[in-house]
């Protein structure tokens, strides 16, 4: 939904975006190779996609970032939280197309409005 430049994420697309990750190929081979071994979410706005994803793949959650974490966000907009996970696999619910750190899974492209995800709170 669109409100005054903003774009207003339901759960049923965060929904949507577990299911799709969780049924994703190329991930599932990571998990498989050993390469994914648990699921790490980026305080603030990846720990509740974190915590889903976590119980959706049956992975443990980390509450610090290993050498085989998923690295969860919630987007990457400039990319500059990212940056310093380049070496894990990395899931992201929105990207922009300008981000300084592709995600390796992500689902939407973020166009424009201000995100604002149904964890968030808003005066």
């Amino acid at each position: 939904m669109m409100a005054k430049g903003k774009k207003y994420v339901s759960w049923k697309q965060v929904n949507k975006f577990v299911t799709v990750l969780s049924r994703d190929l190329e991930l599932q081979r990571c998990i498989a190779q050993g390469e994914v071994k648990s699921v790490y979410g980026i305080p603030r706005g990846g720990l509740c996609l974190a915590v889903m994803i976590s119980h959706k793949l049956k992975l443990p959650l980390d509450i610090e970032p290993r050498e085989t974490s998923l690295i969860v966000d919630d987007i990457s907009d400039t990319g500059d939280t990212l940056l310093k996970f380049k070496d894990h696999k990395v899931a992201t619910m929105f990207w922009h197309k300008l981000t300084r750190s592709s995600p390796d899974f992500s689902l939407y492209e973020k166009k424009g409005a201000w995100i604002v995800f149904p964890w968030e709170l808003e005066p």
